[in-house]
């Protein structure tokens, strides 16, 4: 029987985003992990058993770090599979998904809120025709390359999305909504298909994570029924769980979030694909607190 090693990488996102197997992430983005073993005590102990390393999330940076932990590179992802996760980690992949649900209402957000930008020109004329936008880097965490506008954009504005264009090719461009409430349906893929695992809610500030709430996926699913019907919400849940296992099984084992809004428009509506993690998410953590049933201890990797 194969053990298995949960790794805790929370600067997961800032590597996928940088792309490069030798990045050295900020302090600041692995401080507040807490090292539960240390690792290299823990991989290298006389032990027959295969280990089945979990990461909080899949990128080059990890594999080389394992590697020179002494882990054979036969068990880990192959360069093929760390792209896949990286092509299939950027925004337009949400967007791809969203445009893809069966499910339509007039309380779900249609994916043309938000745009994929290949010029200054194109984010320019969406501003002027929403006059408040948010603008997104294809690739980035941790409410990192994220920015606000309202009109037009400043020269500041203007400037980091000439950046953003030269290093990633596109920029992501939405309507701003005010949001009520933020949450998120959680899914594992493994070889056979997808498995929706349950709710998360969850709170943000600027598009930086802040907290999650403790509550049960009946209490949470009862909360989202309050704004949007609750046939609606599962119709979206089995459209997810088909679009996701069409595009990942065979190609991405592990966790993943597919993070949603309720936001204030008219009247509230639901936006049903914000953004798609293919990594754990602090969601799966509250669920697991909550459940504890997905997974018991994590390491944190130095």
């Amino acid at each position: 029987m194969s053990e298995q090693i949960y790794i805790f990488n929370p600067e997961h996102d800032l590597c996928i985003a940088n792309g490069d197997e030798n990045f050295v992430p900020p302090r600041s983005a692995v401080g507040f992990a807490k090292e539960n073993i240390d690792l290299s005590e823990h991989l290298k102990r006389p032990n027959k058993q295969r280990r089945q390393i979990i990461p909080w999330g899949w990128n080059h940076s990890l594999k080389k770090r394992l590697i020179n932990e002494g882990i054979d590179p036969a068990t880990l992802p192959s360069e093929e599979e760390l792209q896949f996760i990286r092509t299939h980690s950027r925004r337009e992949f949400a967007l791809d998904v969203h445009s893809r649900l069966i499910c339509r209402s007039s309380q779900v957000i249609d994916p043309d809120y938000r745009i994929v930008a290949t010029s200054v020109s194109e984010i320019e004329t969406f501003i002027s025709a929403n006059s408040s936008a948010v603008l997104k880097s294809p690739l980035s965490g941790s409410g990192k390359g994220i920015r606000f506008v309202r009109e037009k954009l400043s020269e500041s504005d203007e400037g980091w999305c000439r950046r953003t264009l030269d290093k990633q090719g596109s920029v992501i461009v939405e309507r701003r909504f005010d949001i009520i409430k933020e949450c998120a349906m959680l899914f594992e893929c493994h070889h056979e298909g997808i498995d929706f695992i349950g709710y998360s809610l969850f709170e943000s500030r600027n598009g930086a994570y802040s907290k999650n709430i403790l509550a049960s996926n009946e209490d949470i699913e009862d909360m989202i029924a309050g704004y949007i019907p609750r046939d609606t919400l599962i119709a979206i849940r089995e459209d997810l769980t088909a679009i996701l296992t069409d595009s990942l099984v065979g190609h991405y084992e592990g966790f993943l979030g597919v993070d949603q809004m309720i936001c204030q428009a008219d009247s509230p509506v639901f936006i049903p694909v914000s953004e798609i993690n293919l990594r754990m998410t602090m969601g799966l953590i509250a669920r697991n607190q909550y459940e504890e049933k997905i997974f018991r201890k994590m390491v944190y990797l130095n």
